[in-house]
């Protein structure tokens, strides 16, 4: 995440509480608490080159999120950078990366130079700046999805949630239809009104929110870990 967007993000979490709060701030202030955390998770994927070669991925995710004095989450936005081995050429305009410089490149693509490494990585967009008809997924209504599930919760209570409402296997939210005897199992053990609240959120993302694609719950986690204070001063 560039320092635009997540000073952006945190101008738009100051006037979601200017708005809950109002402007009659006393002379003490407010405080709150913003971090920024990211994780990086590896994939043997997505699939093989029209060769045979194997194709590979690497999924950093950026959580940038602000926190009362409780801990209770005021905002988080989300983005992902996902970076591909140079051998897909399905996936068009993707951030890929054909080695280090000096070194024999991956497969059938040619070696980087200092100077071509460098074009390639400048190139590299997240997939919100992507958009998302060129990821070919609505990611940012899923993630803003997540982000207003989570707001008004801790970070505790975000990991469990995970840890009761999504799959062991993919860390997908449950689905009532599913086919897996494990996810219907544990899919079984909710309430009703907690069935409800699953319903309502999948409704929206369907995404995982940690497996090889990505670990959003770990991002969030770190972001809570870095958190600063963030006084607010009024008149």
């Amino acid at each position: 995440m560039s320092k635009i967007t997540k000073w952006i993000a945190l101008a738009a979490a100051l006037v979601a509480i200017v708005a809950v709060v109002g402007w009659s701030l006393k002379p003490g202030g407010l405080t709150i608490y913003n971090g920024s955390g990211q994780t990086s998770v590896f994939r043997v994927g997505p699939g093989k080159d029209a060769t045979g070669g194997q194709i590979y991925s690497l999924s950093t995710v950026v959580a940038d999120a602000s926190f009362d004095k409780d801990g209770k989450i005021l905002s988080v936005h989300y983005d992902v950078l996902e970076v591909l081995s140079p051998n897909d050429t399905e996936h068009e305009n993707v951030p890929r990366f054909s080695g280090w410089p000096g070194q024999a490149g991956y497969l059938t693509a040619p070696a980087n130079t200092d100077q071509t490494a460098a074009q390639e990585v400048s190139a590299w967009q997240t997939k919100l700046e992507r958009g998302d008809e060129a990821y070919g997924m609505n990611v940012s209504e899923q993630y803003a999805t997540f982000e207003k599930f989570f707001t008004g919760k801790t970070v505790a209570e975000v990991e469990q949630w995970f840890a009761k409402n999504t799959s062991d296997k993919n860390g997908r939210p449950l689905k009532a239809n599913s086919t897996d005897p494990s996810e219907q199992e544990k899919y079984s053990k909710l309430t009703d009104a907690e069935k409800q609240v699953l319903a309502d959120v999948s409704s929206g993302a369907s995404i995982s929110l940690k497996d090889s694609h990505g670990d959003f719950i770990g991002a969030l986690k770190k972001a809570y870990d870095n958190r600063i204070e963030v006084k607010i001063t009024g008149k």
